[in-house]
C-alpha cells in the first residue's frame, strides 16, 4: 500500500500531466469558458480528492463536499449555455443526482448514532449507497463524461485525450503502480535478514507459545514477534517473561492475530516453520495492535481457577503492584476492573523437568466504570484464560464533594449515600489511630447537611470540639443543665423501682429529645458524655427512710437516650428517608457484648438501646457505630449495620466476624492497611461489592464539601 509521501508525489505528477493536456491539447492555455470546466472539475476534485483526502474510505461529510463541489460545477456548465437543449437536460439531471447526494448525506450525519456501532439496517443501507455515489472516483467521473460529452464531443482529439487521461488516473493508477514497484525492487536489494529470535518449543492453549532462545538475550516485556506455523497463518507474539531452559533459553508469548496493518511486515519477518522472528514497529503501527499501547503495564495473564467473582493472575511483572492496587482485564470487549486482594506464590512444571516460580495474585471484580454517574457498574461473567492483565493507572484523584474515598493510587471514587448509611446504619471499626474519628466527622457533616439531626453519645468529649462549628453552644448548654438538675438527688421511696433519679431524668431526656428531634427545632446537633451524667437508681427497698443507691453506667444512660430518640421519632411518624441518627463512639462501651459488661444492668440496657435500632429504620432513626474493639460490641447492633468501614484490625473475632461481610480476602489485608484506608461495603456504597479505599484528607474534603454546599444555598 502506497504511503502518504508517494500519494503526494503521484498527485504532483498527475497535476503536471493535466496541465499539460489543458495547455497544449484542451484550450492552447487556460480560458476562462467551458474549455477549462473538465480541468477544474479533475484537479480540484477527483486528483485530490481520491489521491490526498480521502484515498481508502468515504466518511458522509466528504460525500456531502464532493456531492456539492460536483453539484457547483454542473451549474457553471448550465453558466456556458449548451447548444442542444438534450445537453441542457443531461447537466439538469446529474446536477438533481448529486443535489440529492448532498442532502441524504446531510441526514446521515444528522441521524448517525453518535455512541457505539451504528446496527440499524435502514441507516446502514442508506450510508452505503451515498457513501458508493459520493466517491470521487464515482461522482467527478460521472461529472467530466458529461462535460466532455457536451463541450469536447465536436473535437476527436479533445474528447481522445479527456477520456484517455480519465482511464490512466481512474482505472490503472500508472504512477502509483510504478511507485510501488520501485519500492518492491529497492527492499529485494535493501532487505535486511530477519532477526531470528528463537524456535517454537510448544503452545499452551489458549493463546500461549513457549519459545526457545539459542542465546542468553533477555527480551523485555512486550517485545513484538511474528511466530510463523505449519498448522495456520503467521500470529503475532508478545514477549511475557522466561519460565527455564530446555536447550536454550525459553521464552513464554502471548499469541495474538496479526493485525491487518502488521501483516505484510509480518510477512517480510517470516523466516520458515515454527520460527519466531523480532518485529519492529514505529509508535504509529503500535497502535494498530490492540492494547500495545498499554503493553507497558502489562503485569500478567489470567491464571485457571478464576471464576465469577474472582480472577487469579499469574504475575509476570510486579514492579507497581501491591494490595489494593487495581488491574483491569478484557471480558466481551469491555474493559473491567479488578482490585488485587491477595498473593501467593506457585511453582509448576513448564517442559520436561523445568520448574517455573512465579507469583499469583488474586484479585475481586468491581466492575465497569461509568464516567457519566462515576461509579462502576456490573459485569457478569469472567475473562478468558490467558488474557492479558494490566495495571490501571490514572490521574490523580480530586476530592470532591460526592466522594468519601476512592481507589489507591487512581481517580475511581467511591461515593456514599447518607440516608441509607443512617436508618440501615453503620460501623466504623479498627484500632485506636487510624482516622476512625476523623471518617465518622465528615458522615456526622454529610447528616448535617441533609438535615439529618445527630445526637452523639461520646464518652471522648472530642466531638464537642470537631463539631463546634455545628453546635449551638447555648441550647446544648442549656440542655445539659436541664439534664443534670433532673439527675440530681437522690429520693428514697419504700419500693427500691421508683427511688432515685432515675424517673425524672427519664423523662427529662425524653422531652429534651423530643424538643429537639421536632421539624420546628432548627438545632442539628446535640453532644452528650454519658459518664457526666451522675444518675441515681435506688437497689433496694427503704427502712426507716433509708435505702442503698447506685449510679447508672454509661451503657444504662446510653440506653435512656436510645429509647427516647426512638420515641420521639415514632410519635412523628414513619417515612423511608433518615431522620435522626445515634452516634455510638467507643460503642463497645456503650453497647457492650454481654460476655463483655460487669453487670445485669449493663446487659438490659444494651438490649434496650439495641431494641431502639431495630425498631428505629421505619421511622427514620438509624446509628453509627464507632469502635476499635470489634468483638467487645453487642453482635446484636452490629450485625443491623449494613455499611461497614473496616480499617486496620488485629484481633482474630474481628477478623472472623468482619469475614462474614467483605469475604475473607479482604479480612486477611485488615491487619496491613495504612491509616487512612478502608475496606468499605454495604448498602450505602455506590458499588456493589467489598472496596479497599483511601479515605478522604480531613481538610482537602472540608474545601470541596463546604464549597459545594455553599454553592448549593446559593440556587436555592
Amino acid at each position: 500500500m502506497i504511503d502518504k509521501k508517494g500519494r503526494t508525489t503521484a498527485t504532483v505528477l498527475y497535476l503536471i500531466a493535466l496541465v499539460i493536456i489543458q495547455w497544449a491539447v484542451i484550450g492552447q492555455g487556460f480560458p476562462i469558458n467551458e474549455k477549462l470546466l473538465w480541468f477544474a472539475n479533475g484537479v480540484a476534485s477527483l486528483l485530490l480528492g481520491s489521491r490526498l483526502l480521502n484515498p481508502h474510505f468515504v466518511p458522509p461529510a466528504d460525500v456531502a463536499t464532493n456531492s456539492f463541489v460536483a453539484a457547483g460545477t454542473l451549474i457553471a456548465a448550465v453558466a456556458a449555455k449548451p447548444a442542444l437543449q438534450s445537453d441542457l437536460i443531461i447537466i439538469w439531471l446529474a446536477f438533481s443526482a448529486c443535489t440529492l447526494c448532498f442532502l441524504i448525506s446531510i441526514v446521515v450525519l444528522l441521524v448517525k448514532r453518535t455512541h457505539g456501532r451504528e446496527s440499524r439496517p435502514w441507516a446502514l443501507s442508506v450510508e452505503r449507497a451515498v457513501k458508493a455515489f459520493g466517491a470521487p472516483r464515482t461522482i467527478f467521473t460521472l461529472v467530466i463524461l458529461i462535460l466532455a460529452w457536451v463541450f469536447h464531443r465536436a473535437s476527436p482529439i479533445e474528447i481522445y485525450a479527456i477520456l484517455t487521461t480519465w482511464a490512466l488516473i481512474v482505472a490503472f493508477d500508472p504512477i502509483e503502480a510504478l511507485w510501488q514497484f520501485a519500492g518492491w525492487v529497492h527492499g529485494q536489494f535493501d532487505q535486511d535478514e530477519p532477526d531470528v529470535l528463537g524456535t517454537v518449543a510448544a503452545h499452551q492453549a489458549p493463546g500461549i507459545v513457549l519459545i526457545r532462545q539459542d542465546d542468553d538475550v533477555r527480551h523485555k516485556s512486550g517485545t513484538l514477534m511474528a511466530i510463523s506455523d505449519d498448522q495456520g497463518p503467521t500470529t503475532l507474539g508478545v514477549a511475557l517473561n522466561y519460565v527455564g531452559r530446555d536447550e536454550g533459553v525459553l521464552l513464554r508469548a502471548l499469541n495474538l492475530p496479526v493485525p491487518e496493518a502488521l501483516k505484510e511486515q509480518a510477512g517480510k519477518a517470516t523466516v520458515g516453520s515454527g520460527a519466531a522472528t523480532l518485529l519492529p514497529v514505529g509508535d504509529e503501527e503500535a497502535q494498530a495492535v490492540v492494547g500495545l499501547e498499554r503493553i507497558g503495564s502489562l503485569c500478567g495473564i489470567v491464571d485457571s481457577d478464576s471464576d465469577i467473582e474472582f480472577i487469579e493472575i499469574e504475575v509476570t511483572n510486579d514492579e507497581e503492584l501491591s494490595e489494593g492496587c487495581l488491574i483491569d482485564v478484557n471480558i466481551r470487549n469491555d474493559d473491567v476492573i479488578y482490585q488485587i486482594v491477595g498473593g501467593v506464590t506457585r511453582e509448576e512444571a513448564v517442559q520436561q523437568k523445568n520448574k517455573y516460580g512465579y507469583v499469583r495474585a488474586k484479585a475481586r471484580k468491581i466492575g465497569k466504570w461509568n464516567p457519566e454517574d462515576r461509579k462502576f457498574e456490573p459485569i457478569k461473567w469472567l475473562p478468558r484464560i490467558n488474557a492479558p492483565v494490566f495495571i490501571k493507572s490514572t490521574n490523580e484523584f480530586e476530592c470532591n464533594a460526592d466522594a468519601v474515598g476512592h481507589f489507591p493510587g487512581t481517580d475511581y471514587q467511591i461515593s456514599i449515600d447518607i440516608s441509607d448509611a443512617v436508618t440501615h446504619n453503620t460501623a466504623i471499626l479498627g484500632i485506636l489511630g487510624i482516622g476512625k474519628s476523623y471518617l465518622s466527622i465528615e458522615l456526622v457533616e454529610r447528616m448535617i447537611a441533609k438535615g439529618i439531626k445527630i445526637i452523639c453519645l461520646d464518652l471522648t468529649d472530642q466531638y464537642a470540639t470537631l463539631l463546634s462549628d455545628f453546635v449551638d453552644q447555648d441550647y446544648q448548654a442549656s440542655v445539659n443543665q436541664y439534664l443534670s438538675s433532673a439527675a440530681r438527688g437522690r429520693p428514697v421511696t419504700r419500693g427500691k423501682d421508683e427511688g432515685g433519679s432515675l424517673h425524672s431524668f427519664n423523662a427529662a431526656v425524653n422531652t429534651k429529645i423530643s424538643e429537639f428531634l421536632s421539624p420546628a427545632t432548627d438545632q442539628s446537633i446535640l453532644i452528650f458524655n454519658p459518664a457526666g451524667f451522675r444518675v441515681s437508681k435506688q437497689t433496694m427497698n427503704a427502712f426507716q427512710d433509708q435505702a442503698a443507691f447506685t449510679d447508672l453506667t454509661a451503657c444504662e444512660i446510653t440506653a435512656v437516650f436510645s429509647s427516647a430518640a426512638l420515641k420521639a421519632c415514632q410519635e412523628i411518624g414513619m417515612v423511608d428517608a433518615a431522620r435522626a441518627c445515634l452516634i455510638y463512639e467507643e460503642a463497645h462501651s456503650l453497647v457492650p457484648e454481654w460476655n463483655s459488661v460487669a453487670s445485669d444492668g449493663d446487659k438490659n440496657a444494651t438490649a434496650a438501646s439495641a431494641r431502639a435500632i431495630l425498631q428505629g429504620r421505619k421511622y427514620g432513626l438509624g446509628c453509627l457505630l464507632i469502635t476499635q474493639r470489634t468483638a467487645n460490641v453487642t453482635k446484636t447492633i452490629l450485625n443491623q449495620c449494613n455499611s461497614i468501614f473496616a480499617m486496620r484490625t488485629f484481633d482474630d473475632t474481628g477478623k472472623e466476624f468482619l469475614g462474614n461481610y467483605i469475604g475473607s480476602e479482604y479480612a486477611r489485608v485488615l491487619p496491613s492497611l495504612k491509616e487512612r484506608h478502608a475496606v468499605f461495603f454495604g448498602k450505602a456504597s455506590s458499588c456493589d461489592d467489598p472496596v479497599m479505599i483511601r479515605l478522604n484528607d480531613r481538610e482537602k474534603f472540608l474545601e470541596a464539601f463546604r464549597a459545594a454546599e455553599d454553592n448549593n444555598d446559593l440556587h436555592r
